[in-house]
């Protein structure tokens, strides 16, 4: 509720730059008066200036500043201070300064800085305009809009008449008013934020989509992880569970082991003692039975063996590393089979391994066939190599970039399309909107030129002159004289009551036949309901026939390349559901012959694979047979390199070595006997028994002597007995793979044959899958061909139903046209009021010429009675005549040109209806095609991205399989359990070498045992007394401790303990295997866990939250878009409801403002009409003042006087000043008088008081009068609300001064 105190001015247009001239307003008027010239508008501009910052119009280049020539300086200041009041506390003094500088050819104006003070209670606070905006500030704390301030409060006197401007101009004078871009703005970017929330909401459901497949993965991720878990769990509670087995038989074989190995060396003492004593009790009897006992004691005997210690001592040495070696190789054997532990326990998870990794290339196998036949990849329903699974994936991948590409095309092909289609769309719609837009400027240039000729036709009827009555003027001055004498003559012969009768009778006729048009109007507007039906009716089957005609031409050849073309609208249905017959039929024929050939092809795969299993079959069993026959003769001959073909040959030889060998054990005793015979020979005879030679060289002897004994050996014939046990064993075994050899021989001959038939089988199945892919092609291209065909259905029956709803509408027309022929001719309105027109025309050229008959008849009378009266007059006739036919010949020739230009717009009119009606049907075309292109487009994109998601599907599956089968491979998976079977074998191998080493250990300890007891020599006697007697003191003890040995029954408990022992070791072994086998399972679902736990992590461990959010912001965004629709709208309708109440208002108090003014009886009241319309989705206002005249609305602009101009103005301001000023009750009226009359004068003061009257109350409000009339402050009675007013004047510098005086002295 704010109200301006006091304003002071200072160098502003004609105030002195020098003094300051100050002016306090009061509540409720304040008036300043003065003469013209004075400088009272300067205050209206400075109050602008000072709450706006606008400069007055036309004050460009310094006008508004004080001019410096005046005062003598180049350079003056310029300062405005106004200082106002906000209740309750605050006042604020805002002050606006602008500098003027001249130069020598220029002038430049500046404005200064300026300052708001603000006094708050006391509390004084300045801001400058580099802090603050002063032309926002300012009108804030008024409490006014800033075009309320300039347009209404604060109207400049130039501009005071803007009600009254052109419609532009005033719309936006409205427009900012009623701040509509505020809202529109405010709408606008509602819609624009509701557009981005939309294509916000787009991008989030595709990350919800995103999101929510991730979750599920994740939630999958971590079912499955849980189930390893668990499944872990219990595979390690089994392996738990075995190792304690484990444990328990490991424990218990050790127990057992330790207890036989106990019984074990009392076992062997046992056995060694027995052997020990056998020997002994041997050599003792060998010994007494060659030695010759000695009497002398054993030292005397030691003494005498002195000289052989050393020999005794390499042989005990001999011993003692012999057992030192036996220790080793029990040592050896345990590390053995500790290794065979680990390598049982790697061998089971190695297992584990090749079962998975077996399983993946099933389901690899599986998959390729299931995407083989999901994507019509022929070839790949048999048996799959690698060969084959790599050409799979080539192919599968090269569909899938094919597929990618495709769509990239076929997108990139159809926005191509679109925006072409969418150009000549657009193209269309700009040229129809041109035609549009020239017919309606047209037609209104029309209803204009009609209004003008209406008004020029009135203004010629009014004009009773023509140049027939100027030439009669003028002959009548020419011959007055002349005709005097006549006049009585011509007056006899002229027969003006015969041509007064034709014309009345002419004009009775006319009269006449504007009664029958006037009842033929009546018929006619009678029938106006049956004609308006015909003309809708028309206009309806012009429409259809244009839809046909624009369907034809858009799809007659593309029809016609499917149908042929021959076809017609009435017959296109028919032909097309036979077209569609015809396509169907030869879908279905390509079809069937594809799954002809299917079948086909299937059958030679199912062929090719039972072929290739047979082959497989039979390369397995002549694996078999040969991997049995090379293991056979490699046993029977390991130093050669075994062959197949070397089996007949390899039992030949071994049958000639059993042969051979059976001899010489046939023939060993006589061999034996004769060696035996040859022995003695030498002994005694040192002679050969063969050649019967004597030997002197020893050394030949010595080697005929180990001959002799290498002969002699007891070992002999037994190692020819195993050697020849061994033969038949070997021969047993190549014989028994004989069979094996020949079958491996026929399956060698048969391989090649069905290696033939088994390529000629491929060599038909690929020709097959070709054919295959050719007629799938085929079924595809006739799949699409039918598809295309029934795309087109919706038109064809588009078309066909078209065509009956034209025959149907013909049908109605000439039903309706019969009807109306029945009832006879009846022209149509427009053309009975055009006839009623030129009646109307005739009538009054007919009383006219009636009227110039009487005119003549009258005036020739008269002439006859006073010629001199008429000379008299004739010149000033002859004057008004020349002035009158100028008119008329004005007058026709304006209305010739309006005719004329009238004519050249309905031209217009008609050219824009021909190009309408023609565009009309393109647009119609385009937008079809442009429909289709953009339906066909998406069907083949969905079509294709559908085949490549597929595509990719399988791919993506596909190398989730290979990944798994090449990490087998790339860990070295079978090379891995193949070493591993190598190594079980080698350590198995080599514990069996370690007790076989063992045993012949203990046997060569034993003989070199016995080698040492048995000693001979030169002093063997000596050796064997000693020998003896100790040999019965180590009996005497040896059958003692063998007494004590068998005593403890120590075999049977070894070979107990050793039985169960193995039995232990065995159920370890089993339960090693078993435990391996779970911990390489548990080892590859601990593996699996890991991956699927480290997906889980980098993956999917917020994929439930990111769900959750990107679903809350989803429906969010969704809750906001309606929320922003909803604010839109509610904003937009509160904006018009706003906008109606204040018209309304507005309205209400400017009719009351003019009915209590205005004087004149020509306007009832005045009104602002605000007509509404919707441009780019949004609704606009256009404004126009309207007058009421006898309840008819017409604008007010280009209609009224200058005064009424004025007035309406001056009452529009006062409405809008007391609708929209509530915050600020101000309103300055600068010569309010201007153009009106002295009632009108009085009015207008007499409604000011009243308002004044009215408004005094209100503690804000202020008017200011601004005037030189002072007679117009008298009938306002302004010392009813003040006493003083100001009085602007020049002194005697012509500078501007204000003064105050007591109302008193104007009233």
């Amino acid at each position: 509720m704010s109200k301006i105190d006091k304003l002071s001015i200072s160098g502003v247009r004609s105030f002195s730059p020098i003094s300051r001239e100050t002016i306090q307003f009061y509540t409720p008027l304040t008036l300043i008066v003065g003469y013209n010239g004075s400088g009272k508008t300067t205050v209206i501009e400075c109050l602008k200036y000072a709450t706006t910052g606008e400069l007055p119009p036309n004050s460009k280049g310094g006008a508004f500043i004080h001019d410096p020539k005046l005062c003598g300086e180049r350079e003056v200041l310029a300062q405005v201070k106004l200082k106002f009041k906000v209740p309750p506390d605050t006042t604020y003094v805002v002050t606006r300064s602008l500098q003027l500088t001249v130069k020598k050819t220029t002038r430049s104006q500046k404005t200064l800085e300026g300052t708001l003070l603000t006094d708050r209670a006391g509390e004084k606070n300045s801001t400058s305009s580099k802090v603050i905006a002063l032309d926002t500030a300012v009108p804030n704390a008024l409490g006014v809009a800033p075009a309320i301030l300039d347009s209404v409060i604060f109207c400049h006197q130039d501009e005071s008449l803007w009600p009254m401007s052109e419609p532009a101009a005033l719309k936006k004078r409205f427009d900012e008013i009623f701040e509509a871009m505020k809202y529109t703005k405010a709408i606008e970017n509602l819609k624009m934020l509701r557009k981005k929330q939309g294509e916000q909401l787009q991008q989030l459901k595709i990350f919800e989509v995103q999101e929510k497949s991730n979750k599920e993965k994740g939630e999958k991720c971590e079912q499955r992880s849980i189930a390893l878990q668990n499944e872990i769990a219990d595979l390690r509670e089994q392996c738990e569970k075995l190792r304690h087995e484990m444990q328990t038989a490991e424990q218990n074989a050790r127990e057992l082991h330790e207890q036989a190995n106990s019984f074990l060396g009392i076992v062997n003492d046992l056995k060694l003692k027995n052997q020990e004593l056998g020997i002994w009790q041997k050599t003792l009897q060998e010994t007494r039975s060659r030695m010759d006992e000695l009497d002398e004691s054993d030292d005397q005997l030691q003494d005498a063996l002195t000289h052989h210690e050393d020999r005794a001592s390499r042989y005990q040495q001999d011993l003692q590393e012999n057992i030192s070696q036996y220790n080793q190789y029990q040592k050896d054997l345990a590390d053995s089979r500790s290794e065979m532990q680990h390598k049982l326990a790697e061998q089971g998870m190695h297992q584990s391994d090749k079962a998975k990794y077996e399983r993946q290339l099933t389901s690899r196998v599986e998959h390729i066939r299931q995407a083989a036949a999901l994507h019509s990849i022929r070839g790949f329903d048999g048996d799959l190599d690698d060969r084959k699974v790599h050409s799979f994936q080539e192919r599968i991948q090269k569909l899938l970039v094919d597929k990618k590409r495709e769509l990239e095309h076929l997108q990139a092909e159809n926005a191509r399309d679109l925006d072409d289609k969418g150009a000549v769309i657009a193209d269309l719609e700009g040229q129809k909107a041109r035609h549009t837009q020239n017919r309606v400027f047209a037609k209104q240039a029309i209803g204009k030129i009609e209004k003008q000729i209406a008004a020029l036709q009135r203004d010629l009827g009014s004009v009773e002159v023509d140049e027939g009555s100027k030439a009669l003027l003028d002959s009548s001055f020419k011959d007055a004289e002349e005709r005097l004498g006549q006049v009585s003559h011509d007056l006899q012969n002229a027969d003006f009551d015969t041509k007064l009768q034709r014309e009345e009778e002419k004009l009775q006729r006319i009269e006449v036949e504007n009664s029958k048009l006037s009842r033929e109007l009546v018929e006619s507007t009678r029938l106006l309901s049956d004609r308006a039906q015909l003309d809708v009716r028309k206009t309806e089957l012009a429409e259809k026939k244009r839809k046909l005609d624009t369907l034809t031409s858009t799809w007659s050849n593309k029809i016609s390349s499917m149908i042929g073309a021959s076809w017609e609208p009435s017959t296109i249905d028919r032909e097309f559901q036979k077209a569609v017959q015809l396509k169907s039929q030869a879908y279905e024929e390509s079809a069937r012959k594809r799954d002809d050939t299917v079948q086909q092809l299937k059958q030679v795969q199912y062929t090719l694979s039972s072929s290739q299993a047979k082959a497989k079959e039979r390369s397995e069993e002549i694996e078999r047979c040969k991997s049995a026959v090379l293991g056979a003769l490699k046993a029977a001959d390991p130093t050669t390199e075994p062959s197949v073909d070397k089996l007949s040959l390899e039992i030949e030889r071994l049958e000639e070595a059993i042969l051979t060998l059976e001899k010489d054990i046939s023939l060993y005793e006589h061999l034996k006997d004769y060696y035996l015979k040859c022995q003695k020979t030498l002994n005694k005879q040192n002679r050969c028994e063969l050649c019967d030679r004597t030997f002197a060289d020893a050394g030949e002897k010595s080697r005929l002597v180990r001959k002799i004994k290498e002969a002699l050996e007891e070992t002999k014939k037994e190692e020819m007995q195993t050697e020849l046990a061994e033969y038949e064993e070997l021969l047993g075994n190549l014989r028994s793979v004989r069979p094996r050899g020949e079958l491996y021989a026929r399956l060698m001959s048969e391989k090649e044959t069905s290696d033939r038939e088994i390529r000629v089988a491929k060599e038909r199945e690929e020709n097959i899958v070709q054919r295959v892919e050719e007629m799938d092609e085929i079924v595809r291209a006739k799949q699409e061909e039918k598809q295309d065909l029934e795309s087109m259905s919706k038109s064809v029956l588009n078309i066909s139903q078209t065509h009956k709803e034209i025959e149907q509408a013909e049908a109605q027309v000439e039903r309706i046209m019969s009807q109306q022929q029945s009832s006879g001719a009846v022209r149509s309105t427009q053309e009975i009021h055009e006839l009623q027109d030129s009646c109307a025309a005739e009538m009054r050229a007919v009383k006219n010429d009636i009227s110039k008959l009487s005119s003549e008849k009258q005036r020739m009378r008269d002439l006859i009675n006073s010629l001199e009266l008429d000379r008299s007059r004739l010149s000033n006739s002859i004057d008004n005549a020349a002035r009158q036919l100028e008119r008329k010949k004005y007058f026709q020739s304006q209305i010739q040109d309006q005719k004329n230009e009238t004519n050249k717009q309905r031209e217009i009119i008609q050219q824009a209806d021909l190009e309408l009606t023609s565009i009309e049907p393109e647009i119609t075309k385009a937008r079809a095609i442009r429909e289709d292109t953009l339906q066909r487009g998406r069907t083949k994109e969905k079509k294709v991205a559908d085949e490549r998601d597929g595509l990719a599907a399988s791919v993506n599956e596909l190398k989730l399989i290979n990944t798994d089968i090449q990490d087998y491979l790339d860990r070295g998976g079978p090379s891995l359990l193949a070493a591993n079977e190598r190594a079980i074998e080698s350590l198995d191998k080599t514990i069996k070498r370690n007790e076989k080493d063992m045993n012949d250990l203990a046997a060569r300890t034993n003989k070199l045992k016995e080698d040492i007891a048995s000693s001979s020599g030169k002093k063997k006697n000596i050796i064997d007394n000693l020998n003896y007697r100790k040999a019965l003191r180590d009996i005497e003890k040896l059958e003692q401790d063998i007494e004590e040995l068998e005593s403890r029954n120590a075999t049977e408990d070894y070979e107990r303990l050793n039985q169960e022992a193995n039995a232990w070791e065995s159920q370890r072994h089993v339960k090693n295997a078993e435990r391996g086998s779970i911990l390489g399972s548990m080892k590859e679902k601990d593996r699996e866990l890991g991956r699927l736990l480290e997906e889980w992590e980098t993956d999917y461990r917020d994929a439930a939250q990111k769900y959750r959010e990107t679903h809350v912001k989803v429906e969010a965004t969704k809750a906001a878009i309606e929320d922003l629709g909803k604010y839109g709208t509610a904003l937009n309708n509160a904006i018009m409801r706003y906008h109606g109440l204040k018209m309304e208002e507005v309205n209400r108090i400017a009719g009351e403002l003019w009915q209590s003014t205005y004087q004149g009886t020509d306007i009832d009241t005045i009104l602002i009409k605000s007509d509404s319309e919707t441009a780019t989705g949004r609704s606009s206002y256009n404004y126009r003042v309207c007058m009421m005249k006898q309840d008819t609305e017409m604008d007010m602009r280009g209609r009224c006087s200058a005064g009424q101009k004025v007035l309406a103005s001056i009452i529009i301001r006062l409405a809008l000043a007391e609708s929209f000023g509530i915050g600020c009750g101000l309103i300055a009226l600068d010569e309010p008088t201007t153009n009106l009359d002295r009632d009108n004068i009085r009015s207008l003061a007499e409604s000011l008081h009243a308002i004044i009257q009215a408004r005094k109350a209100q503690a804000n409000f202020q008017l200011i009068v601004i005037t030189h009339d002072e007679e117009f402050l008298r009938h306002m009675r302004c010392s009813d609300f003040c006493d003083y007013f100001w009085r602007v004047k020049r002194d005697d510098r012509q500078n501007s001064t204000i003064e105050r005086e007591s109302i008193s002295t104007v009233v």
